[in-house]
């Protein structure tokens, strides 16, 4: 007997993962990679430098971001989805420049361009998400809606 017929498995994608797993596994990867490129520039080449944990740390915020409102569109209350994916962004950016400054002993400041690339990368998740939640009110709005069939005509066209 198949049970895949009777138990369908939904994608990956189609599941709304909650924000705050979303953030830690986007967090577990930041500390694995900051960590790795630590004992790279130890053990390596010096061409990596003290913007390395910088730059894991945008790009980490860059996939939750990506993921974060793809999986939006699956979930079943928007409204608290959002909050609380604002609030596990804001939290993952905290740690991801406390856990850079610690392991390159740089301020955000003093780290050349990396102030205004976060900036970039918050607004660019906010319109991200703002755009995905538009999409979404607007299929919810056409699946609302009561479509009616063309009406037939019973006139013969004569040709």
């Amino acid at each position: 007997m198949n049970t895949s017929s009777q138990n369908p498995t939904k994608s990956f994608l189609s599941k709304a993962h909650h924000p705050f797993l979303q953030a830690g596994v986007a967090g577990g990867l930041m500390l694995i990679f900051m960590f790795g490129t630590l004992l790279l520039s130890a053990v390596g080449p010096q061409g990596f430098g003290d913007r390395l944990p910088w730059i894991v740390s945008l790009a980490c915020l860059l996939l939750f971001a990506l993921f974060n409102s793809i999986f939006c569109l699956a979930s079943a209350q928007v409204d608290r989805y959002w909050q609380r994916s604002i609030l596990a962004y804001v939290v993952l950016g905290g740690l991801g420049i406390l856990f850079a400054w610690l392991l390159s002993g740089q301020l955000l400041t003093s780290v050349g361009s990396f102030k205004w690339l976060y900036i970039v990368v918050t607004f660019c998740y906010l319109v991200f998400i703002s755009i995905i939640n538009f999409m979404r009110m607007i299929v919810d709005f056409a699946q609302k809606e009561d479509w009616e069939k063309p009406k037939l005509t019973s006139r013969k066209r004569g040709y």
